[in-house]
């Protein structure tokens, strides 16, 4: 063989090996990064751009300059910039002495560079998500080259920073305005604010070029006529985008969020699944694939195949604080609270405006305080023991009135709710609705709601599961075992443009509903406010269907009145109550079927405590005497 034909492939087998060398190294999507000292004191921040470099390289040194020059907007957008370099410590003060930087420059002894796995090529960038996990390495061509600038502001986008990314796709179009890539990033831009024609005017744009840019148009224009409720027509995109693309998944992908919004959540998961396989063009479309899929697993009780689908997700797009709280409910519900937390924490990291991800998060952290307070679990114990053993022995009765007049208090336990929106409705929503009523019932004063620790560990403990709380007997049976007057069934639907909350207030010890209340809220507003104006209506619906009653046990001089209601029945300051006498009785056929009602007068409560409150007379028509009954006045009457 011929020197030089030896030295060209002794030179293309080293070029292999060192390639195949690197790609066995480089840190890998969705891997944790190790942490870098110069950002662990800084605030949690959604994305970190990590930039490896050499000073005596000129693409290293441009990306330094340019990294420098969108500082201030990658800092207002909340991206932390780190420079890592092993280069002699004195060389490197020496430069950025001349030419300094708003950023942290490392000098690494080698631990850092060991640590991402760099090869020989400089510099790399890597792109990381909250939590340290790697979603891009970028090798070569420094930050200043075209695909660091497209790549930061695809991510940039996906975490709502739509000013950043626009300038950064402009950015890319201006410096080739060929780029279909960067055409299609400003469209999906204008998706996001949306500015429905102006996206469509872009997308048409680029699907009229060739193969195979065109397909970014296509797919551009099947997102936005999905945006517009269009899905025939997206539907048909996607399908002539399968003729000239077989392996393309998004028709796929479309067709499983058609069905998921038809209900038809069985053939979803198909079409869901046959997308995966198949080829997407970006990652965040196989995120939505993954993490819808998963969804439908979870609420089949498929909890392996939704934890693989979940995973693989946030792996594909860590920016999504929908995926992040998916992810962080499940393992809330494989009993893994931590790792829950952490989870909810990174979703409000990407964004600290998501309602959902605030309310998981805020309900996470009373249940980890509750498992610090050894007196409230010991206290729940001891009674969730009793109540377990009362419900194995049938004994399903509440304790016996003091009179069939008097109220008792008014507990309502909240059992059986479920969501039913399978890949559209988000993990955990059904549980924080819920939480939340509870708690602003609770905050009325005038409604017990069962605890969650309590109702948490009794289900546990006669492991009863979603399903045989689908059972309206046994929902009713634990009514009855918690005392509860009322036990709150309902679902959580999603519905076109939003959800819609169904609740069912059924008294326990007649099986009779009581309350019905149903309310829609758009795909957007805020839970908080949705369970805050729901638990103001219920509680309403709640005093008008049992207005409180009690009987007089003591009268004063001077007009003050003690009746036999206190704290614990929910009765405050400022109710009035109607004094009333038993009149005349009322006959039919030589049956005393009832007795008239006389007013006496009109009490107004003063002053509470636990058993028993005070009140002043407001009116008098007649003598007020011990064991008249007294009755809540609801609306004036």
């Amino acid at each position: 063989m011929k020197p030089i034909k030896c030295l060209i492939l002794v030179g293309l087998s080293l070029f292999f090996l060192l390639d195949a060398w690197h790609g066995e190294a480089a840190l890998q999507k969705g891997t944790i990064a190790p942490s870098i000292p110069s950002l662990e004191k800084k605030e949690k921040r959604p994305m970190t751009v990590v930039y490896f470099f050499k000073l005596d390289s000129k693409p290293g040194r441009e990306g330094l300059a340019h990294l420098q020059s969108l500082y201030k907007q990658y800092e207002a957008a909340g991206i932390a910039i780190v420079a890592v370099s092993k280069d002699d410590p004195k060389a490197v003060d020496a430069y950025f002495k001349s030419k300094p930087v708003h950023f942290p420059v490392v000098k690494d002894s080698g631990k850092l560079f060991d640590g991402y796995d760099l090869g020989f090529i400089l510099p790399t960038t890597y792109v990381l998500g909250p939590g340290g996990r790697v979603t891009d390495v970028l090798e070569g061509g420094g930050a200043s080259s075209h695909r660091f600038v497209t790549t930061v502001a695809q991510r940039a986008l996906q975490l709502k920073k739509t000013d950043l990314a626009k300038q950064l796709f402009t950015k890319a179009v201006e410096a080739n305005p060929k780029d279909a890539a960067g055409q299609t990033g400003l469209g999906h831009v204008f998706l996001k604010e949306g500015k429905l024609d102006k996206a469509e005017a872009v997308f048409s744009k680029v699907a009229q070029l060739k193969a195979p840019e065109a397909i970014l148009g296509k797919e551009g224009l099947a997102a936005v006529h999905m945006k517009k409720g269009e899905n025939d027509k997206a539907l048909a995109l996607a399908e002539d985008l399968q003729k000239s693309d077989p392996e393309n998944g998004l028709v796929h992908l479309i067709k499983g969020n058609i069905l998921a919004g038809q209900g038809n959540q069985q053939a979803a998961l198909v079409s869901y699944n046959k997308a995966i396989e198949g080829k997407l063009s970006n990652d965040w479309q196989a995120a939505e694939a993954l993490n819808k899929a998963g969804r439908i697993y979870s609420e089949q009780g498929e909890y392996d195949q939704a934890e693989s689908m979940y995973t693989r997700a946030v792996n594909q797009n860590p920016y999504s604080a929908e995926i992040l709280t998916n992810r962080g409910a499940l393992y809330e519900k494989k009993g893994e609270p931590q790792k829950a937390l952490a989870l909810y924490q990174e979703a409000l990291t990407v964004d600290p405006e998501d309602n959902v991800a605030h309310l998981l998060a805020k309900r996470m952290m009373q249940h980890l305080a509750f498992k610090e307070d050894m007196a409230r679990q010991k206290r729940i114990d001891d009674l969730v023991g009793q109540l377990t053993d009362r419900f194995k022995a049938g004994d399903f009765k509440t304790a016996a009135d003091a009179d069939a007049w008097s109220s008792r208090p008014m507990t309502v336990a909240f059992l059986g709710m479920k969501s039913m929106g399978g890949a559209l409705l988000r993990e955990g929503m059904v549980e924080v609705i819920q939480q939340e009523i509870g708690q602003s019932l609770s905050a009325s004063g005038r409604i017990s709601v069962v605890e969650r620790e309590i109702m948490d560990k009794l289900l546990g403990e006669l492991k009863l599961g979603s399903s045989e709380l689908a059972d309206p007997d046994t929902a009713l049976k634990l009514g009855r075992l918690l005392a509860a007057r009322l036990v709150v069934t309902g679902s959580l639907v999603q519905v076109p443009g939003g959800l819609r909350l169904s609740l069912r207030l059924i008294d326990p010890e007649t099986s009779e509903i009581k309350i019905r209340y149903a309310d829609e809220m758009g795909a957007n507003q805020n839970l908080i406010t949705t369970a805050e104006k729901s638990a103001a209506a219920l509680g309403e619906r709640i005093k008008a269907t049992y207005p409180l009653r009690g009987k007089i046990a003591l009268v004063e001089d001077e007009g003050q009145v003690i009746i036999n209601l206190g704290k614990k029945h929910g009765i405050l300051a400022g109710t009035q109550m109607k004094i009333i006498a038993e009149g005349s009785p009322i006959v039919i056929d030589g049956k005393v079927i009832g007795h008239r009602k006389k007013k006496v007068g009109l009490l107004e409560i003063t002053e509470v405590e636990e058993k028993l409150s005070y009140g002043r007379l407001q009116e008098q028509v007649a003598k007020v005497e011990v064991n008249q009954m007294v009755m809540e006045r609801v609306d004036g009457r």
